[in-house]
């Protein structure tokens, strides 16, 4: 009786642990869907990237199978643009890819849906130690005091830059700050364009130029925004105000509010003579800017300003482009390997070579072949000026995007906008932002 019963414990201990790394496997993602058995068992994952990156994404996919031989994959691909994924994917987290690239902006959004797996262990080593900080913080969600990593970055090159006529900027020094540039254009019987009215994303430039100027959001665990801190209108934010009233003044500056103008301020026209001598804009612009330059074609980070006593470079938003894995994919472990492959540094340089992306991994922008593109070299430049823009308060932008108006009118109107005046904006922009 006594055997029996060790007999029966013994099976029964058997089944448990059967069943319990059976968990394991399943839970690791390594299993996959489908058919077969053993090693060989396919495994499904579904990838979703812009219409223009499927061929590269194909590519790097077969790529990742062929570096796993002892594996089988079926690779099903969504054509989703970057900007779209989080709506499509938190309408049903559970039913998403299990890989995707998102934009940076939006990864509060997708963790407080689910639809992010936290990447931790090596893979989390690995990733912060390749990539720059600012990747890395544009990743990175604060949960409970504790820095943590829920992306893997990607790309690194939505931001602004200054583009500028080297026929007109003949000595580099005049590039470097806001005053001398306006005076080489004028000189010269042209305009610098800024898009810095009507648009908060350009107009901040301006004041992270200060870096003790800013905001800070507290979210709940939902990430949703509990508190939001913003301290513009202070006398650091006055003296900005100040410094963007000084400017627009100038004839030269224009402060205009659409991007195609840009493009029209450097076409010819009928003479051959083109309005602007510089603009800011991003990397969206430069195939048609150097169509229209050619050789002429200059590009550096943005100038300094002057804010009261001290000189200070323009600083604005940097945008990222993120990989995520899905917190409810089924083949967790292997869409982790997956994505982590897909932003290694060999993927990097090719995204670089095939799309002309900026890339984040530290090696790749070490690489001359990157140094050596003025754009890309330019960003990664400017990049390390700017702050990441993650974590924004939802109530920012629309105020932003009014304050200088008042500015732009006066001028038009041939009267100048008193101190106390740009205080009373600054004031109403931080109570509609504050909580």
């Amino acid at each position: 009786m006594k055997s029996f019963i060790k007999m029966t414990a013994l099976l029964l201990a058997l089944c448990l642990l059967g069943g319990a790394l059976a968990s394991c496997r399943k839970n690791d993602g390594d299993t996959g869907s489908g058919s077969g058995s053993g090693s060989h068992k396919k495994i499904t994952l579904t990838v979703w990237g812009a219409q223009e990156d499927q061929e590269l994404l194909k590519d790097m996919c077969d790529a990742y199978a062929k570096a796993n031989p002892d594996k089988t994959y079926e690779f099903r691909f969504g054509v989703q643009g970057e900007g779209d994924a989080g709506d499509k994917i938190l309408n049903d987290v559970q039913a998403g890819p299990d890989v995707f690239s998102f934009p940076g902006d939006r990864i509060n959004s997708f963790y407080a849906g689910g639809a992010l797996a936290r990447i931790g262990g090596d893979v989390e080593t690995e990733v912060k130690s390749a990539n720059t900080p600012g990747a890395v913080d544009a990743a990175t969600i604060r949960v409970d005091g504790e820095d943590q990593l829920y992306a893997f970055p990607s790309t690194g090159d939505n931001c602004y830059f200054l583009y500028y006529d080297k026929s007109v900027f003949q000595d580099p020094k005049d590039l470097d700050d806001m005053d001398s540039l306006l005076a080489t254009a004028a000189k010269a019987g042209k305009k610098v364009h800024f898009k810095i009215n009507d648009d908060g994303w350009y107009l901040s430039s301006f004041f992270f130029a200060d870096k003790d100027l800013g905001y800070e959001v507290t979210y709940n665990d939902r990430m949703v925004e509990e508190k939001v801190t913003i301290n513009y209108d202070t006398d650091d934010g006055l003296d900005v105000m100040r410094a963007i009233r000084h400017y627009i003044a100038n004839d030269a500056f224009v402060a205009q509010t659409d991007d195609s103008k840009i493009i029209a301020a450097f076409t010819p026209n009928a003479a051959g003579k083109r309005e602007a001598a510089a603009a800011v804009s991003g990397t969206w612009n430069a195939a048609t800017i150097k169509k229209l330059l050619g050789d002429d074609m200059g590009v550096c980070v943005l100038p300094k300003i002057k804010l009261g006593d001290e000189s200070v470079r323009l600083s604005g938003f940097m945008g990222y482009k993120l990989i995520g894995v899905n917190g409810y994919s089924q083949n967790k472990g292997e869409a982790t390997r997956l994505a982590a492959f897909l932003t290694n540094e060999e993927n990097q340089l090719k995204r670089f070579r095939a799309r002309g992306f900026g890339p984040t991994n530290k090696k790749v922008a070490e690489m001359d072949e990157v140094k050596n593109d003025p754009v890309i070299s330019t960003v990664l430049e400017q990049a390390t000026y700017n702050r990441s823009q993650k974590s924004v308060p939802n109530a920012y932008w629309t105020p932003m995007g009014s304050l200088i108006t008042p500015l732009v009118t006066a001028k038009a109107e041939g009267r100048t906008v008193t101190d106390a005046e740009m205080k009373g904006y600054l004031e109403a922009l931080c109570k509609q932002v504050r909580k």
